[in-house]
């Protein structure tokens, strides 16, 4: 799936539902997010935290993986690779994701989802790897 971005900030937010943010003048285009306006990016997840019913879209920037609300994108190809997977946690207490899609890794590998956000080197490895065969797909 492509996204192209279609604006920059939380203005527009209902921060009932988009957790991740405390207030409408959040910046994602600074603070290390670096998002761009009218660039198209590869969601390579998506997932729903257990407080909120909005989604995150798993994108790269400037080679970063992190999770962005949905609200920020247009959805420019909404092709899903066959290679995708979901996870259903519910709203348990001890799971803070309700349901996630993606790559096998994200999935079902339980400490791959903190790792990629470490930025530790294995994870992004595979991470790398993935996007590489999804954009293949993709084309």
């Amino acid at each position: 799936m492509k996204v192209t971005c279609k604006q920059l900030t939380s203005e527009s937010f209902d921060l009932k539902e988009v957790t991740t943010v405390f207030s409408n003048s959040f910046d994602y285009s600074f603070g290390g997010y670096g998002l761009e306006l009218g660039k198209e990016y590869t969601v390579m997840g998506i997932l729903m935290y257990r407080d909120t019913n909005c989604l995150y879209y798993l994108i790269d920037v400037n080679g970063n993986p992190n999770w962005f609300p949905y609200l920020l994108f247009n959805i420019s190809n909404n092709y899903l690779s066959c290679e995708w997977f979901i996870k259903v946690n519910g709203r348990t207490k001890d799971n803070h994701i309700h349901t996630i899609w993606g790559f096998y890794e994200l999935c079902y590998n339980d400490s791959f989802y903190d790792q990629l956000l470490d930025r530790e080197e294995e994870a992004m490895q595979i991470y790398f790897r993935r996007k590489g065969e999804i954009e293949r797909e993709i084309m």
